[in-house]
């Protein structure tokens, strides 16, 4: 058993979480989009020379520290996102509102060309109102007000009990694929270009449901996708740690290629399972 490649590796993963965590907790929201766009395009730049320094001792660790407190600080107003979705929720059910999907027009074969959300209070369902309407605005000008604007909400709670679960659970799957690789005889290597192709798919669907579709089934069904493959990707690279470590390959290149892979498995399934949470619970 190569030990070394073992420690190197997950010390890497520990202290890219950890400061990952620093840079959430600094970064709650952006305040400009300017610093939107300069986080992501730190993130591509530091994790480029990440990989193309891979092997250069101690700017390697360095090129990390930075891409990992870049992925903090975009972390944290996504968190922050998340939230204030959840609490929006709780908040609508507090007041009665409720959503549904109707359809705009039929097309030509008779399905359904175009949908939209409109939403209604459960007292006078007959009355619907659009997401840009004056009801909207003000009732999302009150929320602000009697919820965001408040130091401990009454959501707060059931939100940081939401984050808690969320890191367990991650934590757990971690621990229950690393049991699978270590106790299975099977090389999960196959899984290689499924799951590359499963993320591109992924991708194309969240843009979907951005810019095209605003269904909350498909949204939830994007969110459980994005859980399985992130699961299956800690399979498959916690599969490569133990070929590598098979291999007797200790180098810091190595280490940090399969500790860049595991944390950012980690990152991603912890925001799936948070926004699961915040969609469902």
């Amino acid at each position: 058993m190569n030990e070394i490649l073992f420690f190197k590796t997950f010390s890497l993963v520990g202290g890219m979480l950890l400061i990952t965590s620093i840079g959430a907790r600094i970064n709650k929201a952006y305040e400009t989009t300017f610093e939107a766009v300069l986080t992501i395009a730190g993130t591509f730049l530091t994790l480029f020379i990440v990989y193309t320094l891979r092997e250069d001792f101690p700017t390697n660790l360095l090129a990390l520290t930075a891409f990992s407190f870049c992925i903090g600080w975009s972390m944290g107003p996504t968190i922050t996102m998340f939230g204030e979705r959840f609490k929006f929720r709780k908040y609508s059910q507090k007041i009665g509102l409720k959503s549904k999907v109707v359809e705009k027009k039929k097309s030509f074969w008779g399905g359904n060309e175009n949908k939209k959300t409109v939403f209604y209070y459960k007292d006078s369902p007959e009355k619907i109102f659009e997401y840009d309407s004056s009801e909207m605005v003000r009732v999302r000008n009150k929320f602000k007000k009697e919820i965001l604007a408040q130091d401990d909400d009454p959501y707060s709670q059931k939100w940081q009990n939401n984050i808690f679960f969320a890191m367990v659970a991650t934590t757990l799957s971690v621990f229950m694929t690393a049991l699978i690789v270590y106790f299975s005889e099977t090389d999960f290597g196959f899984l290689g270009s499924f799951l590359f192709f499963a993320l591109l798919g992924l991708i194309i669907v969240r843009l979907l449901k951005a810019w095209v579709i605003k269904d909350s089934s498909f949204s939830m069904l994007q969110t459980g996708i994005g859980i399985v493959i992130f699961t299956l990707y800690l399979i498959y690279d916690f599969n490569r740690l133990e070929k590598a470590m098979a291999r007797g390959d200790r180098s810091w290149g190595t280490a940090i290629d399969i500790a860049v892979n595991i944390y950012l498995d980690i990152v991603n399934l912890f925001l799936y399972i948070l926004e699961a949470l915040s969609e469902n619970n």
